[in-house]
């Protein structure tokens, strides 16, 4: 599957959108690790988690065809870098859900695989972005160490990563990743 393909199907099975490009990026993660999709985008630690440079692109490419509408929210705050705080939202448009009708044809069981994905991080809790986010550094960290770690030497290797992961945020973090059997 294409990376612009598993953009929008994933976007499809999100209800035709998704509310900000960290809870995009995260549930993309999610999907990537537990769906089973061949080729789906790689992802390296970045400021809020597991990134995939290649999805951004895709969805940047997505929006210059039309077929992805962006919308943003400021928020009136600046962060410490004098940066206003705002949210992209990502929606569909209506040549956008033609294309994924032909998508949904053309890749039935692999739609079917990154629906059911979604559905697996609904009904574990469906996390908002800040939490998805700890999730996917949790899980991101534990497989790259390919062993288990203790609560203070997940902590220590998120600081590696120069990402903050709060010692209460983990525990939900952990029983997130428990239901989906990760």
């Amino acid at each position: 599957v294409k990376t612009t393909d598993f953009v929008l199907l994933l976007l499809d099975a999100c209800g035709g959108g998704v509310q900000g490009r960290t809870l995009l990026q995260k549930r993309a993660f999610f999907v990537a690790q537990t769906a089973g999709v061949e080729a789906p985008p790689d992802f390296i630690a970045h400021f809020y988690g597991p990134y995939s440079p290649e999805l951004d692109t895709a969805l940047g490419d997505l929006q210059a065809l039309g077929f992805v509408d962006e919308n943003t929210t400021g928020f009136g705050a600046y962060n410490s870098y004098g940066f206003e705080v705002r949210r992209h939202d990502y929606s569909l448009t209506v040549d956008g859900r033609a294309i994924v009708e032909e998508l949904k044809k053309k890749y039935a069981e692999e739609q079917r695989k990154i629906a059911a994905a979604i559905e697996r991080i609904r009904e574990a809790g469906d996390p908002n972005y800040f939490e998805l986010s700890i999730a996917a550094k949790t899980y991101f960290i534990l497989r790259r160490k390919n062993a288990p770690l203790s609560r203070e030497e997940l902590i220590r290797a998120g600081k590696d990563l120069k990402w903050n992961i709060a010692e209460e945020a983990l525990g939900r973090a952990v029983r997130f990743l428990e239901k989906l059997n990760l």
